[in-house]
């Protein structure tokens, strides 16, 4: 119990773990579901396992930001209220920084729950929405930048690189085959993967 009253707290550093490992899981995630929309196919790794890996690595994301946010909320330095966890522009920690977190959080939580709503509100529906899936990565990494404890250090610069870079290249490889191009004519062959 010593640990949870002296400053830093160890939820501090759970807090901030579980937003690196967010940040992680995101990229992974995204990078899965641009290889599902291009229809990337392997004898070695067929597409239902893709599809389970994103749903998986979707979920994983979701317990991670639950623990951000629980974590801080807990922390007895941090002094988070619930409005300044769930309301953009609510903290003075930081607000804009913050705001972009919440937004960030908030958007994967609805993007998660659009897969449920689906067959109501049509395929071309929930495709349009999950579109949004796309400023995910920038809001997270610019949260992550701007109210990081750690945002100096070489290895959450090297996090926040690797992911940036990463799932840019891709979203950029995506955009340069074309919406046109006719579903499942992308193979792992061509795609040199």
């Amino acid at each position: 119990m010593v640990a949870l009253t002296q400053a830093p707290s160890i939820l501090w550093y759970f807090a901030r773990a579980a937003g690196f490992v967010s940040l992680l899981l995101l990229a992974a995630s995204v990078c899965v579901g641009i290889a599902l929309s291009l229809r990337l196919r392997s004898p070695r790794f067929p597409m239902f396992l893709t599809e389970g890996l994103h749903r998986y690595l979707s979920t994983v994301l979701l317990v991670f930001v639950g623990l951000h946010v629980a974590t801080l909320l807990l922390d007895p330095f941090a002094k988070f209220s619930i409005a300044d966890m769930l309301v953009p522009f609510a903290t003075s920690y930081k607000t804009l920084w913050t705001a972009l977190g919440i937004c960030a959080a908030e958007l994967t939580v609805a993007l998660a729950l659009s897969v449920h709503v689906r067959r109501w509100i049509g395929y071309r529906a929930w495709r349009f929405i999950h579109y949004g899936t796309y400023s995910l990565l920038p809001l997270g990494l610019l949260h992550g930048i701007g109210t990081g404890t750690d945002s100096h250090s070489w290895w959450a610069l090297a996090i926040y690189g690797i992911t940036g870079v990463g799932v840019m290249a891709l979203v950029f490889w995506r955009a340069g085959l074309g919406a046109d191009e006719p579903v499942g004519s992308v193979s792992v062959d061509r795609a040199g993967v």
